[in-house]
């Protein structure tokens, strides 16, 4: 038995395949997770409208709302191919802006894109007030993506 056999047979599992239910509860929670991941945008928005001057109120919002869209393009075209696409161990080449990713996967994209769209807000609330918008926009889709 060669060296490569031994490797093949310790490396193997016995673990049985998923289910349908499995893999739809599987992927049903991380949408759920995700959503309640998202409404912390508002809690951001809320924390940073009450600690900035009124006049600076409408720019916190417009910033918050813009984070999340700007931070799913960004995520969607080069982020998650960065971080989970096929490739080498420190990044991945393939599935730019999601193409030929299997569509059972969209639910983790989801889920890490609402994660990354609220680690990028995190630092509108130390920038607010000190920071054009269109700056923010370009910080926000470099950092996402």
């Amino acid at each position: 038995m060669s060296a490569m056999n031994v490797t093949m047979s310790v490396n193997m599992t016995t673990e049985r395949p998923k289910t349908v239910l499995e893999t739809n509860l599987d992927q049903m929670y991380m949408i759920l997770m995700g959503l309640l991941i998202q409404l912390m945008q508002c809690g951001f928005a809320f924390l940073e409208a009450g600690v900035v001057a009124s006049k600076n109120t409408t720019n916190i919002v417009m910033k918050n709302a813009l984070d999340a869209c700007v931070a799913g393009v960004a995520y969607w075209l080069v982020g998650f191919a960065f971080a989970f696409g096929p490739g080498n161990n420190f990044i991945g080449w393939n599935w730019f802006a999601l193409a030929y990713h299997p569509d059972d996967g969209l639910s983790h994209l989801f889920l890490e894109l609402v994660i990354a769209a609220t680690c990028s807000t995190v630092v509108s609330g130390s920038v607010a007030g000190r920071c054009r918008m269109i700056a923010y926009i370009i910080y926000s889709f470099i950092i996402t993506g």
